[in-house]
Parts: C-alpha cells; structure tokens; sequence
C-alpha cells in the first residue's frame, strides 16, 4: 500500500515527461521564431511620416508622385506650413525624415539616428527630386556616432534588456522566496549595476550613443527594472506560472515587437503602437531620442516605462511567496 501510494504521489512517469519535454521544445522554439519572423515579413515602409512643406500649388502633384512611385508602400506624407516645422517634427520624432520644396530648390532632411531604412527612404526622394532637375540639399539632423554609423548596438539592446530583466527576476524569486524587500533590493542593485556596464559598453567603448551618459544609463535600468519588476511581481503571487508568464511577454511579445534595429515605423501599424507600449520598445525609442534627438519626444517613453515598473512594484508588494512556503513547510 506504502509502495503504491508513493508512486501514485509522484504524478506523471519518466516516459510521459521526456514525451513532454521532446515534444514541447520544438513548439517553444517554432513559437519563438514566429514571434520574430512575423512582425518582419510583414514590416515595410507603407505608412512611415514624412513631413512636406511646399508651395501649395505643388503639394498635391508631388504627393500623387511619392504615393505613385511608392505604390502599396506608399509612406504617410504629413503637410507643414514651412521649413521649421518639418525640421521640428523630424527633430521631435513625429516623422521620420522631411522635404521642403521652395521655386529656388528642395531640401531634404534625414535623421540618421532613427535607423538607416528612413534615411535610405529621405535619400530616394531627393534622387526623384535631383532627377526632376531640382537642386537638393541634404541635411542629417540627427546624425549617428562615427564609431557605429548604424547605430548597431542598440539593436543589441534586446539581449540585456530582456534576458537581464527575467533572469534577475528569477534569481530574486527563487533564491530570496518570501522576503519581498530583500527582492526588491537585489532588484534594484542588478538593475543599477547591470545597466551601468551596458552604458558604458555601448557609450564609451563602441561609441554607439553620443548623448548624456547619465540619462542614457537611466533609460537603460528603466527598461532593465521594469521587467524584472514586473516578472518578479508575478512570480510572487503565482509562483513559477509568474516567471513563464513574464518570460512569454518579454521574449515572444515585447523584444520582437520593439522596433530596437529600425525604430517602430517599419512594424505593421498595430504591432507597432504594442512594441512601444512595453519595455523593451519604449527603451529603445528612448535611448535613441536621448542620444540623437537632444531627448526630445520622449514623454510617452519615460511614462511607459514608469508604468511599468509602477505595476511591478505593487505586485512585488503583495508577495504571497513567504506564507505559501510556510504552508507548505506545515503540510
């Protein structure tokens, strides 16, 4: 009876667990690659902003000309009322690049910092302008470092971002169950010193970002810390549930999502505006608004990321972890 009790506590077989295990990796890493390979496969640059200012007996032919060459890629031309204000919302990031159009000439102005797809795009228009006759001046406005023209690390920035945010989570859940001030302490120095030595890689060894260390090494423990935050919060209220949760959000949603290589613009309209609205998105529109962009247009970034963390916090506040482990120490 000993016996058969025993082996009836044990619950699954060896044999159903290793069928388990065989056949649900490679699920897990099919999901993983579609997670990626979809938002790619359906990115262009239908839709992207492009600021225009020109005379206004010329706005609608060059428009029907961008949207004709462009075809079903047509981006999303936006009318200004002169050239400051195309170079203002180049500058604040409501669009991706800009043309002004004037009888002496045209001037085109790229951002660089954005990712080199948009400046690519600017380009191609002033070539249609050039090949019209008109004289084009080009203009970066936010040009990128010498060291990393692409501005490539910040490409990068997934791994750290959320493999460092859901590991940290994991140790602290684990190795600290049921003391949350002690979770939030580990939390928060991982975050500070873990964003710390990805700053500094990516500022002063590889020359990637250009602007305020300090702000760009908050930005980075923001994005860091939300994470965490919020998969260790989880994890307290529903054990190891919290943690797969909180690594199928990061993983399979957020870093896929996040537009870190080309900005969001590329993303499908949809897929986009939900990159941004989660951690790794809104640190990497962060990090290149602080370090290209003078920090402007980053409102919605720093409040996301707060937003976040925020949650985390409150869920990490009501860990349930010290009174499971003690009911079970009791069972």
């Amino acid at each position: 009876m000993t016996s058969q009790a025993t082996r009836d506590k044990k619950g699954p077989s060896t044999i159903v667990k290793s069928i388990g295990v065989i056949l649900g990796i490679p699920v897990v890493i099919g999901l993983m690659l579609w997670a990626f390979l979809a938002p790619t496969f359906a990115s262009g640059p239908a839709g992207v902003p492009i600021a225009l200012s020109a005379p206004e007996q010329m706005q609608d032919s060059i428009v029907q000309k961008i949207e004709q060459g462009a075809g079903d890629d047509a981006p999303e031309i936006v009318i200004k009322n002169s050239e400051d204000e195309v170079r203002d919302a180049v500058l604040d990031r409501e669009a991706v690049g800009g043309l002004v159009l004037t009888p002496q000439g045209a001037s085109a102005f790229t951002a660089s910092g954005n990712g080199a797809p948009y400046a690519a795009l600017i380009d191609g228009l002033a070539g249609n302008l050039e090949a019209q006759g008109m004289t084009v001046e080009k203009r970066d406005l936010a040009p990128t470092t010498a060291d990393d023209p692409q501005a490539s690390g910040i490409g990068l920035l997934g791994l750290p971002l959320a493999f460092g945010g859901v590991i940290s989570a994991v140790i602290a859940t684990f190795v600290f169950r049921g003391k949350k001030w002690v979770k939030l302490a580990v939390l928060v120095g991982i975050t500070l010193l873990g964003s710390l030595v990805a700053t500094w890689m990516l500022h002063s060894v590889y020359g990637t970002l250009n602007g305020s260390f300090a702000a760009e090494w908050a930005a980075i423990a923001c994005g860091i810390l939300a994470t965490s935050m919020f998969t260790a919060g989880l994890a307290g209220l529903l054990g190891a549930g919290g943690i797969g949760i909180g690594a199928v959000l990061t993983i399979f949603l957020s870093n896929p999502l996040s537009g870190l290589a080309t900005g969001p613009w590329l993303l499908p309209a949809g897929w986009s505006t939900l990159g941004q609205w989660m951690p790794i998105g809104a640190t990497g529109y962060l990090v290149r608004s602080l370090s290209f962009f003078d920090g402007r247009g980053i409102g919605h970034a720093w409040w996301t990321l707060v937003l976040w963390i925020v949650v985390g916090a409150v869920l990490l506040a009501c860990d349930r972890s010290r009174s499971k482990a003690e009911a079970a120490a009791k069972a």
